[in-house]
C-alpha cells in the first residue's frame, strides 16, 4: 500500500534556506487486496491475519519496502495552487509537482519488545522542521 503524509514539512539546509515538502510512500512489494469473501473467511481464522502475514514476511527475509520521496515546493508556491500548501485537506497533484524519491525504508526486522520499539518511538530528524503549526513527527 502506497502512503503520504497529510501535513506539510519544510527543509532546512546547513545555511537556513527552506522548502516545504510532503511525503510519499511507493511501494516496491506491489499492491493487492481481498475481496470480501476472503477477507471474512480470513478474520474468522485469524483476526490479526495481516499482522500476522506481514510478520511472517519480515522473519523470512522477505520484508517490504517503500521508496521515500517528496514533493519540494518553494515558500512562495504557498498559495499558487489555489488553495494553502498548510492546509492537511488539500494534496498537490504529482502532475504539477513531481515526487523526488530521495531514499528507501525497507522492514527487516520485528521487534522483540513490541511496546520500547514501536509504541515508545521518536524521531528527531536534523533539517526537517514544522511548517505553519507545532507537531511532533513520529515515524
Amino acid at each position: 500500500m502506497d502512503g503520504f503524509g497529510v501535513h506539510t514539512f519544510r527543509f532546512v539546509t546547513d545555511e537556513g534556506n527552506t522548502k516545504l515538502i510532503k511525503w510519499f510512500w511507493k511501494t516496491k512489494q506491489g499492491k493487492a487486496s481481498l475481496v470480501w469473501e476472503e477477507a471474512q473467511v480470513l478474520a474468522g481464522k485469524n483476526a490479526d491475519f495481516h499482522r500476522q502475514d506481514l510478520w511472517d514476511a519480515i522473519e523470512s527475509g522477505h520484508g517490504p519496502e517503500w521508496e521515500l520521496g517528496v514533493q519540494i515546493m518553494e515558500e512562495s508556491d504557498q498559495l499558487r495552487f489555489g488553495f494553502d500548501l498548510l492546509d492537511p485537506t488539500k494534496i498537490v497533484p504529482e502532475e504539477i509537482v513531481p515526487v523526488q524519491i530521495i531514499g528507501k525504508m525497507t522492514l527487516n526486522m520485528n521487534p522483540r519488545n513490541y511496546f520500547a520499539e514501536t509504541e515508545q518511538v521518536m524521531v528527531g530528524l536534523t533539517g526537517i522542521g514544522k511548517a505553519g503549526t507545532e507537531r511532533l513527527m513520529r515515524i
